[in-house]
């Protein structure tokens, strides 16, 4: 039965210029993803990534751990929404990054802070209570199209690593356990850097098979952002 591996990035680089970038850590996260899938007997897994940045790291440090080599297809569907944009809309202050840096450097615990924030800004989005380069539905939709056509174009004993983020692996979830909208933000908020989420596929059906799966991290590598 083919197997679909939503692999979410590893760290970005939160509070600095570049936050695509991946940070230490991240790289960190992704190396010892790479050595953790060597040991799964996963044959010669297809690769697939999105064309941002911490897709593209990602995929680069896990594959380079697997022997594999550093190729994959790029899909634009497995890209996160623009959560720049997203709280440009709600929180027009945080498009000027010295003024964020400053507002994070106030804050008892920066990450949290700017969590409630941007689930704030998730929340308006998915009320469509704004302009937006791209809606909630159309997000949904893209993702949801990439993952069924990766999912048909599977033969029996396939296996594929798709390298994407947060917000395209929640769909995904949320697509499959046929729960409401707000579970985008439940699951985004609780899917560890570089955890994996299992898709089965049968005859172009999809089924949930395990989600989040971080064993392979423990202590200050165990991020959430």
């Amino acid at each position: 039965m083919p197997v679909i591996y939503l692999i979410r990035h590893g760290q970005a680089s939160f509070g600095a210029e570049n936050y695509d970038a991946l940070s230490d850590n991240g790289w960190e996260q992704s190396r010892i993803l790479g050595r953790h899938l060597s040991e799964q007997d996963l044959g010669a897994p297809q690769a697939v990534c999105g064309s941002l940045r911490r897709h593209r790291e990602t995929a680069e440090a896990t594959l380079e751990q697997m022997a594999l080599p550093k190729e994959w297809q790029t899909d634009h569907g497995f890209d996160e929404y623009d959560h720049k944009s997203l709280l440009h809309v709600h929180w027009p202050e945080s498009a000027d990054h010295q003024a964020l840096s400053a507002w994070l450097a106030e804050q008892p615990n920066p990450r949290r802070a700017f969590q409630a924030r941007f689930e704030e800004a998730l929340q308006r989005w998915q009320r469509n209570e704004d302009d937006y380069k791209e809606t909630w539905p159309a997000f949904r939709e893209r993702v949801l199209a990439s993952l069924y056509s990766l999912a048909n174009g599977l033969e029996r004993g396939d296996s594929v690593l798709v390298f994407t983020s947060g917000g395209a692996i929640s769909v995904a979830i949320q697509h499959l356990l046929e729960l409401a909208d707000d579970a985008l933000i439940t699951f985004n908020r609780g899917l560890v850097n570089t955890s994996v989420t299992r898709l089965l596929v049968n005859a172009g059906r999809l089924r949930l098979a395990t989600l989040n799966e971080h064993l392979h991290l423990r202590g200050e590598l165990l991020t959430y952002r």
